[in-house]
């Protein structure tokens, strides 16, 4: 009886304070993906937690659905970015600060989309970009392999959180008495941390006469 009315008062904590289950789950991934690279000792942190955010989806089918992509997306941005460190720093020994790198950077984005545009992944287009941008203008003074890898290995695990948090019932059952998810429904993939707002039901108020 007790842990019902605990249950009950977080519950309607949330319903009347929740900004949005998106937000919340996002919130939940960012926090755990920081857990995660702590432990892992990685020197930039950030990938996985950008990954979940770029990931994370309003429900537990839409989040699937993009996944693939995106995972598909970050492992050919490892490889994209693995040759255009070998061939544009390693072999031609262009510098990383310089002006005509960074324009190289941008203009090689192009045939990296129309790659992922070309096998019908453009759920991945996103995260594929951005891994690719993070790996080639922090590439420094390490071994590309090992660098793209590290990379990549954090991206895929904020991309396994984000699936991880949509699929956890316990905020699913939350979202739905708040309105916020529909577990039965597809909604389309959105980069934006959209704030759903609850559907408002029964009848509406009488005007006083």
């Amino acid at each position: 009886m007790q842990e019902n009315s605990v249950w009950q008062r977080f519950t309607s904590f949330l319903i009347s304070n929740s900004p949005g289950m998106r937000v919340i789950k996002t919130c939940l991934a960012i926090t755990i993906c920081l857990i995660i690279e702590y432990f892992r000792g990685t020197d930039m942190p950030y990938h996985s937690s950008i990954a979940a955010i770029v990931c994370m989806q309003p429900t537990l089918k839409s989040t699937f659905k993009t996944a693939g992509d995106r995972t598909i997306g970050t492992l050919i941005a490892g490889l994209y970015s693995f040759l255009f460190i070998t061939v544009f720093y390693q072999q031609l020994q262009m510098s990383l600060d310089t002006l005509s790198y960074f324009i190289l950077i941008g203009v090689m984005t192009l045939p990296l989309m129309i790659i992922i545009i070309a096998l019908k992944k453009q759920g991945g287009l996103a995260i594929t970009v951005v891994v690719f941008l993070l790996v080639v203008i922090n590439a420094g003074e390490t071994n590309p392999l090992v660098y793209t890898i590290e990379r990549v290995v954090g991206t895929l695990i904020g991309i396994g959180v984000a699936l991880f948090i949509n699929w956890l019932p316990i905020l699913n059952k939350i979202g739905k008495r708040l309105g916020h998810v529909d577990i039965s429904q597809v909604v389309p993939a959105s980069s934006n941390l959209e704030i759903a707002k609850p559907e408002l039901t029964g009848k509406r108020p009488e005007s006083s006469k």
